[in-house]
């Protein structure tokens, strides 16, 4: 018996769930993962003060223009800076990465500086101070203006002194633009019920050089915390909650589907399968509803294959009789013969001795015949690959054991039919066999393409109406008397069937003849 090795395999209602887990989880892991981070929300803050920072500038240079229009302050740009500037367009691309740790200490404190201001960048203070605290209650943003030499000039704030020591500032004042992250100088503790803007630990800077007639006449520098995850959260929750709905609502579906689609037709195979193994249903009924078309395949096939094995049962329970039956007569005659024998010579004369050694021994041949018969039988029930076959291969391989009897074939030598040479062998013989054994001395063998059929004829004693419709069934014969099995139309029925082809009991008005439809 094949057994199957006994291990942990995951029901289907747990992979179905798995499924649907990974459904819902999987775009929410990947939306965090590569949208929602904490990356891109400094890239997207550095972007807002990189398009701040131009503006400011402009309004700076065109300011600062006013007043002095030919400045003889300030850095000189570079070749290359100044081909740059020239160009059409020349974006700044957003730098910053996070993931990559680059974030720098908090940003140093000013210095103390009591030099008195510039004439032009003196006269531009109050208006850049005025315009950077109005822009800050909009954008949230820090703003410092600083003249050439680093020091503060304007501001969203009340800072005061000089920033030329820091490195971004420094390197602003002579015509670069630079980006950089810092962690936030925040001495107070940061708790859940803080302001979520202030909750993140770095701060994003950027320093901008303003450029006049060539020469960098001072800089602008930004400063914005960027966007919380959380505080995003917050702001996207309704958007957030539709897509989380859309997807446990897609995932109940999805995982109906397959519920109703795989895994309840596959349940109820499975009870066809039991009730089959168990007897208590031979033939299952079909399931109602397959789901998908593999699925209602495997069903057909698990019926029909319930079927076949609902008729072999009880062809071998039918024939099981059969041969217990056929096989009681020439039992009894042996034993019975054998008893008288067993008595010794006196109890039985010489011609009856020989009498009934004979018995005995047709009776032997009887049984013998029966089962080669019956073994035949058998091998016409399994099925094989038809190999279509010459007819005329067929026909003489079939009578050659008949070559006192006369076989004539009327069809053309290219007729092939769609069965192996095995199968055409033994179909034809038990044909020919059964037509001597009924008295023909011809048989005439035709085949008619318009019907696709063979006929095969003879003249010997033909069939009686009232038996023509028990022919083919096993054990049935009309010279049991002469040594007939009943079989052999039996075997002819059999691998004609395995072929897929019928065969039917024609009338002519003389001798026998029969009709095979492909």
């Amino acid at each position: 018996m094949l057994t199957v090795t006994q291990k942990w395999r995951p029901p289907l209602a747990l992979v179905i769930s798995l499924v649907c887990i990974a459904l819902v989880t999987l775009p929410i892991i990947g939306v965090l993962g590569a949208r929602l981070s904490s990356n891109q929300f400094a890239r997207e803050t550095e972007r807002s003060l990189l398009s701040q920072a131009v503006i400011f500038a402009e309004i700076y240079a065109t300011a600062f223009s006013e007043i002095q229009a030919a400045p003889d302050v300030g850095h000189s740009l570079s070749t290359e800076q100044m081909e740059r500037l020239t160009q059409d367009f020349h974006p700044i691309p957003a730098s910053l990465d996070l993931f990559r740790g680059q974030v720098s200490p908090p940003r140093p404190d000013p210095v103390s500086s009591d030099e008195p201001l510039d004439a032009p960048y003196s006269e531009i203070s109050q208006s850049l101070s005025q315009l950077a605290r109005s822009a800050k209650k909009t954008t949230l943003s820090g703003y410092v203006f600083m003249d050439h030499s680093g020091r503060i000039i304007a501001s969203s704030g009340s800072a005061s002194g000089s920033f030329l020591h820091v490195p971004e500032v420094s390197q602003a004042l002579h015509g670069e633009t630079v980006s950089l992250l810092r962690h936030r100088n925040d001495t107070s503790k940061r708790h859940l019920l803080n302001s979520i803007s202030r909750d993140t630990s770095y701060r994003v800077f950027v320093a901008h050089p303003v450029v006049l007639n060539d020469r960098v006449i001072g800089a602008v520098y930004l400063s914005r915390t960027p966007m919380d995850l959380r505080k995003f959260l917050f702001q996207e929750r309704f958007t957030l909650g539709s897509v989380v709905v859309f997807m446990l609502v897609s995932a109940a579906v999805v995982g109906w589907m397959m519920w109703r689609l795989i895994s309840k037709p596959i349940r109820d195979l499975s009870c066809q399968s039991q009730d089959v193994a168990s007897g208590l249903k031979p033939i299952p009924d079909p399931v109602q509803h397959y789901g998908v078309k593999e699925l209602a395949e495997l069903g057909n096939n698990v019926v029909s294959m319930a079927a076949t094995l609902s008729e072999r049962s009880t062809a071998i329970e039918t024939y099981t009789s059969h041969v217990t039956h056929e096989l009681k007569s020439p039992v009894t005659a042996i034993l019975g013969a054998a008893e008288l024998l067993s008595d010794g010579p006196s109890a039985v004369s010489g011609d009856r001795n020989q009498k009934l050694v004979h018995n005995i021994q047709q009776e032997g041949l009887r049984m013998n015949a029966l089962l080669g018969r019956l073994r035949e039988l058998a091998r016409a029930s399994i099925r094989t690959d038809p190999t279509p076959t010459s007819l005329v291969d067929m026909v003489q391989a079939a009578s050659a054991v008949f070559s006192e009897k006369v076989v004539e074939l009327h069809a053309p030598p290219e007729t092939y039919l769609p069965l192996s040479k095995d199968q055409g062998h033994i179909v034809l013989h038990h044909l020919l066999q059964n037509a001597f054994q009924h008295g023909a001395t011809r048989v005439d063998i035709s085949f008619d393409a318009a019907s696709n059929s063979l006929i095969v004829s003879d003249n010997g004693a033909g069939i009686s109406p009232r038996n023509s419709a028990r022919i083919t069934e096993p054990f049935f014969t009309t010279r049991r008397d002469q040594g007939g099995t009943g079989l052999g139309l039996s075997i002819v029925t059999a691998v004609l069937k395995q072929a897929g082809v019928a065969i039917e009991t024609m009338t002519p008005k003389q001798g026998a003849s029969f009709r095979i439809k492909f």
